[in-house]
């Protein structure tokens, strides 16, 4: 049985690398890599990502070791999915009781759930919290979070979308008061005090929700 298992990997493997060579070169970030370039990818990403959206990256062991008492807990990245939510030239926010970023000011959102869209997982989310049903989803960037300094240390990588909503007469309510003080629209140019720091980095980078022209 060990030795079919390893001949059906062979097989698999030896299809992969015929695959590519009858395509010998791919295009990678503009420009034509030969097969020999497969090797290096994870090099050529960690330099050649580019662009307009600011995007925090970490490259380095997935799984962190965290002591806690006698047993060791195994910490691995989540995926949470939040959402700008854009109403004129104003903002969702609601306050965090969570314990990580608690009091600060933050987008709606949550985790991403199994089999799920990040547009799926940002309309979900949004209709738990806030009752809100929104239009027009879009994907703004992915930001790499590391919360090395709470309570319990945890890694999110974070998906950014932004949406308007589906009927603008909606007024959000405080569906999970557990886990918020409650929602308001804030003017992107005077956004309130203490930011969820992640937020708070996108912003003093530069970083702006709205499209070309939104007025």
């Amino acid at each position: 049985k060990t030795e079919k298992t390893k001949n059906k990997v062979l097989i698999t493997w030896n299809s992969i690398i015929g695959s590519l060579k009858r395509f010998p070169e791919t295009d990678y970030g503009g420009k034509k890599k030969s097969l020999k370039s497969y090797k290096r990818v994870e090099e050529k990403q960690k330099k050649d990502i580019k662009g307009e959206v600011p995007i925090k990256l970490h490259f380095g062991n997935p799984k962190r070791q965290m002591e806690k008492g006698a047993a060791a807990e195994v910490a691995v990245p989540r995926v949470a999915v939040v959402v700008f939510v854009l109403r004129g030239k104003s903002v969702l926010l609601g306050q965090r009781r969570s314990s990580i970023g608690h009091s600060t000011f933050a987008l709606p959102g949550g985790h991403l759930e199994f089999g799920e869209s990040f547009e799926e997982c940002a309309a979900r989310e949004l209709k738990e919290e806030t009752g809100l049903d929104i239009d027009k989803i879009e994907l703004l960037t992915v930001t790499n979070n590391l919360f090395l300094e709470e309570p319990k240390p945890s890694h999110y990588v974070t998906i950014f979308l932004r949406a308007v909503l589906a009927d603008h007469n909606q007024i959000p309510k405080n569906l999970e008061p557990n886990k918020c003080y409650g929602w308001d629209w804030y003017d992107w140019n005077n956004l309130p005090n203490p930011l969820f720091w992640p937020l708070e980095k996108m912003v003093t980078s530069g970083f702006n929700p709205f499209p070309i022209g939104w007025s």
